[in-house]
């Protein structure tokens, strides 16, 4: 990712108050979290103070009741997200969850074993991150809609994105290899079949000349 403000310099972190990707010399620290400058002096010149219920649109607070009701099944994982307004990171929650879903189906052995077991991890680390941003909403912090945190993670863990999709690939070579048998099972007898008529129904040619005496 590039900077906003300098197209040919590359990224370092993200602005907390409006999500852009920023460079070393665009970003302001404060007390641990980054900003742009633009948002630091439109927060450092305003004179409102927003209250806990101004942090959601409509003066409303998050309800903790219904953020459950999103999370459990029959719901997706994602769906808790797109709740509180978060609809890119519902999506990408969604996406994750369906893919679990399909390579449980489509992988066999300790496979499925292994991506059965990380469901549960999964839908659990979407639940607790979920009631995170809550309580961070409703106390007022601005949360930006966005999957900058999940990229820099896979960008900071190479080896864990290597190992994950090395057994993507695996499961998924099982499957092809699953289907070329079965079409080879279904083709093959076809050709003897066939093979067998042409011999059995093939037209020979005119006689010869005879023999010489």
């Amino acid at each position: 990712m590039q900077c906003r403000t300098h197209p040919t310099t590359s990224a370092l972190d993200t602005c907390n108050q409006c999500g852009e990707w920023l460079c070393e010399e665009c970003t302001v620290d404060v007390q641990g979290r980054k900003f742009c400058r633009r948002c630091l002096m439109s927060m450092a010149t305003s004179v409102d103070h927003h209250t806990k219920e101004a942090a959601v649109p409509g003066g409303r607070r998050l309800s903790g009741g219904l953020l459950f009701l999103f999370t459990i099944p029959p719901f997706p994982s994602g769906v808790n997200y797109m709740y509180m307004g978060l609809i890119k990171r519902g999506l990408a929650a969604l996406i994750g969850f369906f893919l679990l879903i399909y390579l449980i189906g489509v992988s066999s052995g300790p496979l499925t074993v292994l991506f059965a077991l990380a469901m549960p991890v999964y839908w659990l680390t979407i639940a607790f991150d979920g009631f995170s941003i809550r309580r961070r909403i409703n106390a007022g912090e601005h949360v930006a809609d966005s999957i900058d945190e999940a990229i820099r993670f896979l960008r900071n863990n190479k080896y864990v994105v290597w190992v994950l999709l090395a057994l993507i690939g695996f499961s998924l070579l099982g499957t092809v290899v699953s289907a070329v048998m079965r079409l080879v099972a279904w083709a093959l007898p076809i050709i003897i079949i066939s093979l067998g008529l042409y011999v059995l129904f093939r037209r020979k040619g005119p006689p010869g000349p005879p023999p010489p005496q």
